[in-house]
């Protein structure tokens, strides 16, 4: 099936994400680094392109052109829980247009609810948790019950397959296809980039922790890596497509704190010159005076941390196994080090009481950040807080498209311990 053609989607997003939200001013855009790896899956045997409908005002026009000029037999379509809607409306376009394309989804929240999600009439299969090389295999297999990680419809029944098994050795994974993109269309906020075009980049996968806002349903929770070489000879290839900065989308690079300083070293001995940001934040028990300092020779210029609260007892109430003092000492020495520091803080996390969301503020206001980001902790489902307070009965909605990280969501659930009011009043503050 060489001449097969496939049509990866990134539906809609942003101005539900942010544009409409209190930090629209920095509002991050960045190309799919999902859909690059499965493109770059797929990149040497069959004809394929990225459409990411976020780039266009109007995003249903562009996607029927698209459709009726290139005519895909599949399309692959990812989605965040806010924009599910969105990727049933593209779903439904592409069925329009032409019934017998395959329609292939995934995602955090489809892996959530994957029977849920393929009993609609548009989507012929869910892919479940890592998806890099399945779109693959569903092509080139003539039995879809035997490709491991999927739910798809056979004869009006739904068959879910068993669970696939993590990719062990991340070195197997294809270079993302970023050419297939125009990288100069996606423009971000000096808050967030030094120099564009920008692009993320993963070194490792999964994470040990248990936090009670997280979901772990993709990655999971046993740490995996990139070789050192591997991640480097990465950040060449960007460099050499023309990418000026990248983000690390770890969930903790600093995991391993020997193997990340041995990345910075690598950059560093190989005389690479490009910016990067930690922007998914790493722990603050997994730092050292020694690795920040590498970072910013290696080009590093901002370290993110997940502080989350101000508040011990919540920390604790969450599972996030750091201390007050360990946020205190991370952020000092990222700042001697000469980075900048960006902190990360829920408000409505399990356990909050206005007590603790004063404390949060108190201890902001204390730490020499360079930036900080309060947002209402919303319970997204797949999250020990959602099934907390599911089992409770305070959800109040399961219409996804109001699970909108930056908006004030009092429709969503009520909290256990404090009135919206409240909530509303100090995230105001």
């Amino acid at each position: 099936m060489s001449n097969c053609k496939i049509l990866l989607i990134d539906p809609p997003k942003t101005e539900m994400v942010y544009l409409k939200t209190k930090v629209r001013v920095g509002t991050p855009t960045y190309p799919s680094l999902s859909l690059a790896l499965i493109a770059g899956s797929l990149i040497n045997d069959y004809n394929v392109e990225i459409l990411d409908l976020d780039l266009f005002s109007n995003p249903e026009e562009v996607l029927e052109e698209k459709l009726k000029n290139y005519e895909p037999d599949y399309v692959g379509i990812t989605c965040v829980t806010p924009s599910f809607y969105n990727l049933l409306r593209v779903a439904k376009i592409v069925k329009d247009v032409n019934k017998s394309t395959i329609v292939v989804v995934g995602g955090v929240h489809v892996t959530t609810f994957p029977e849920e999600t393929v009993m609609d009439p548009s989507i012929d299969i869910v892919v479940m948790h890592e998806g890099d090389f399945k779109l693959k295999e569903i092509i080139e297999t003539s039995d879809l019950s035997k490709v491991d990680g999927i739910v798809f419809k056979k004869n009006g029944q739904i068959i879910k397959n068993d669970i696939s098994e993590k990719i062990k050795d991340l070195d197997v994974l294809p270079y993302p296809a970023w050419n297939l993109f125009d990288i100069y269309k996606y423009k971000n906020s000096k808050l967030s980039v030094r120099d564009s075009p920008v692009c993320h980049i993963e070194t490792s996968r999964g994470c040990p922790y248990n936090c009670a806002y997280c979901n772990k349903n993709i990655f999971g929770n046993r740490f995996r890596v990139k070789s050192t070489k591997r991640v480097v000879d990465e950040i060449e290839y960007i460099i050499s497509l023309g990418f000026k900065e990248f983000h690390v989308t770890d969930d903790s690079f600093t995991q391993k704190l020997d193997r990340a300083k041995e990345v910075c070293e690598e950059i560093i001995s190989r005389g690479l010159k490009i910016h990067w940001h930690l922007m998914n934040g790493v722990r603050v028990d997994r730092v050292d005076f020694e690795f920040f300092k590498l970072a910013k020779r290696a080009g590093c210029w901002q370290v993110a941390f997940g502080i989350e609260s101000g508040a011990q007892e919540i920390l604790d109430r969450i599972g996030k196994r750091t201390t007050i003092e360990q946020v205190r000492k991370a952020v000092h020495l990222a700042n001697k080090a000469g980075l900048d520091t960006f902190g990360f803080f829920m408000l409505g996390l399990p356990g909050e009481t206005e007590e603790s969301v004063k404390k949060s503020i108190k201890f902001a206001s204390e730490l020499p950040l360079s930036i900080m980001k309060f947002t209402i902790t919303i319970p997204y489902p797949g999250t020990r807080y959602y099934n907390e307070l599911d089992k409770m009965g305070y959800i109040k909605t399961k219409d996804w498209s109001k699970y909108i990280l930056h908006g004030i969501t009092e429709e969503l659930y009520q909290h256990p311990n404090m009135s919206w009011n409240i909530i509303r009043k100090y995230y105001n503050k």
